[in-house]
């Protein structure tokens, strides 16, 4: 039964992907884990079919497959050889869709199972095996092989700030002062004891006449 419904959504006489079989697909392996291994025999086989289309919508349920039915799924394509048979596809110069295709799935599928240190480093090494070859598709600059992250980084200063600290013109501004809020307070109170000193200075008789002493202090605070 598998079979015949991978022969349905890959039909060469669909003009576009079976949407709807594809998902019963789908989600028949999610409820028999059995039927896996049936519907990966089934799309290694159309994947050596000559049509374009075929192969491409073998590649497009084998991603759906790979995306919702876990890691039964992703144990019988290592286990029925369909990894080498995705790089050899790559390798060649056939479809352009389909090849750019698998390579995007086999980046995707070793990058979400973890890689070389993951569970199924197979995929990574299928992955890896593509980039070393220095596989390129129109569009898409070349994927360096992926190595081990830096120990460390330099932290570097945004350009937008960077202008900002050189004043623009490659000159060096020194850095605003910022007056913490004690500051302002002891300023404030200094100013109050002083008024305070002025008014009690005052003749009571002619408040408007202070000591030229008493204005000069007033007026530098």
């Amino acid at each position: 039964m598998a079979s015949e419904m991978v022969n349905m959504a890959t039909s060469e006489k669909l003009k576009e992907m079976d949407w709807a079989k594809s998902i019963e697909i789908c989600e028949l392996v999610a409820r028999d884990h059995g039927q896996a291994k049936g519907v990966i025999k089934s799309i290694k086989k159309k994947l050596g079919n000559k049509n374009p289309n075929t192969q491409l919508y073998a590649v497009m349920l084998l991603e759906m497959l790979m995306n919702n039915c876990g890691e039964h799924i992703h144990k019988q394509v290592i286990d029925n050889g369909l990894l080498p048979t995705l790089v050899k596809i790559v390798k060649k110069k056939t479809d352009l869709p389909v090849r750019e295709r698998i390579f995007l799935l086999l980046d995707a599928t070793q990058t979400a199972l973890g890689g070389a240190s993951g569970k199924f480093p197979q995929y990574y090494a299928a992955y890896y095996d593509l980039v070393s070859a220095r596989v390129q598709f129109p569009q898409r600059s070349h994927v360096p092989p992926p190595g081990p992250p830096p120990k460390s980084q330099a932290k570097s200063l945004p350009a937008k700030d960077s202008h900002l600290q050189n004043g623009g013109n490659g000159e060096k501004q020194p850095a605003a002062q910022i007056v913490p809020d004690s500051s302002i307070i002891q300023k404030a109170t200094s100013v109050l004891e002083v008024l305070r000193d002025v008014l009690s200075a005052m003749d009571p008789k002619h408040p408007e006449i202070m000591t030229a002493t008493q204005l000069l202090r007033s007026i530098s605070l």
